[in-house]
């Protein structure tokens, strides 16, 4: 489900463009605006994000794109956002009121396409935090209302390719996920069918034809095929075009880093390296000292300091309570578990695969795991 929704909030800014003659892009000094503000959002420089922000508040103070707008920024400030702290709060308050604002405009025309784009949007988010927080239940029910926003966009992708974007993503997750989750599949028989193959062709189409939703569908591409189709070397060349756009963006400079040395790709990547491990935020901190972990045991085979590189990922992931963070932990216990057994400590190399497989939340880990514990 996190997938799914994480970027639909992004997806109805972009789209709804297209109904510019109908709907508030009638006036031409907003456009403008809401893109500076994205591009801003995009490599995550907050501060000018706000200042346009202000502007766009000027003119649409009542409009759900504001209240939108002002989520996406604190969670481009935030990311990966840390649940039940301040920011959070104001995050999920922001998707409400964009909700709220949405359903007036709903109340008087049910199809109207801008605030179902942001109804979809501010539920599919709230449905996103509500299942990290372990509200699967509440998190359905969320994501079944915004289904039903959602709906109106399969017919209209011909028209706009904007929506390959979400009918993509649609055909993609409508399939993988209850295959990851079996819990979901009675909740999916309330749902259109999918189809995965059709889904990535759809992105692909999304991210070559789309005028907005090149980077959405650029981002989520990376993930597919490096977290569930482990296919590293089609993710490259998505995730090396986020980061060259995007330089300041330490989570597209986390997802290039990832892809590349999956692919075994090990070389030219210290400038972006350097990156995270300059951060001030622990966890890109804790990124960069996993990947440089990851390079010095399998580029530099240097196996006792991708150890120390190793624990030091470790020790910044300890406090964190994040589903990213979880998972990369996975990578660290792996990679010490690599080095045990290349040093013949046979059990120390199962505790450390053991608690790799505990944290992994993707195939191509889990397998890894599985394989070793099952022969040994």
């Amino acid at each position: 489900m996190q997938r799914i929704v994480l970027t639909l909030a992004l997806y109805i800014f972009f789209s709804f463009s297209t109904f510019a003659q109908k709907n508030i892009l009638d006036d031409k000094e907003l456009l403008p605006l809401i893109k500076q503000s994205l591009s801003y959002i995009y490599n995550t420089d907050v501060v000018q994000a706000n200042q346009v922000n202000q502007k766009i508040e000027q003119k649409i103070p009542d409009h759900p794109a504001y209240f939108l707008l002002k989520a996406l920024t604190i969670r481009a400030a935030n990311t990966p956002v840390t649940h039940h702290t301040p920011e959070f709060e104001d995050l999920k308050n922001y998707l409400q009121k964009t909700y709220a604002e949405a359903e007036k405009i709903l109340d008087k025309d049910d199809m109207h396409p801008e605030a179902n784009f942001f109804a979809m949007a501010s539920l599919g988010l709230l449905a996103m935090y509500e299942n990290d927080e372990g509200n699967h239940l509440k998190a359905v029910g969320l994501a079944q209302e915004a289904y039903t926003n959602l709906k109106n966009g399969f017919e209209l992708k011909e028209e706009y390719p904007e929506f390959y974007f979400s009918t993509g993503l649609y055909n993609y997750y409508r399939i993988k996920y209850p295959e990851l989750h079996p819990v979901y599949r009675p909740f999916m028989l309330f749902f259109r069918s999918g189809d995965k193959q059709l889904g990535l062709e759809q992105l692909k189409k999304a991210h070559q034809e789309s005028i907005f939703m090149g980077p959405e569908s650029a981002d989520y591409l990376t993930h597919i095929y490096l977290r569930y189709e482990n296919r590293p070397k089609e993710a490259l060349q998505y995730a090396q075009s986020l980061a060259a756009q995007y330089p300041d963006n330490l989570y597209f400079i986390t997802n290039y880093l990832d892809v590349a040395i999956s692919a075994k790709q090990y070389y030219q990547l210290d400038q972006q390296l350097q990156k995270l491990l300059n951060s001030k935020r622990e966890y890109y901190q804790m990124t960069g000292n996993l990947f440089k972990a990851l390079l010095l045991e399998k580029k530099e085979q240097d196996f006792s300091a991708a150890k120390i590189a190793y624990r030091a990922s470790l020790a910044l992931a300890k406090n964190m309570d994040n589903e990213e963070a979880e998972n990369y932990t996975s990578y660290a216990y792996a990679g010490l578990a690599r080095i045990a057994n290349q040093e013949k400590d046979y059990d120390q190399a199962r505790a450390m695969y053991k608690k790799a497989l505990d944290n992994a939340h993707y195939p191509p880990m889990q397998a890894e795991a599985k394989a070793y514990l099952d022969k040994h």
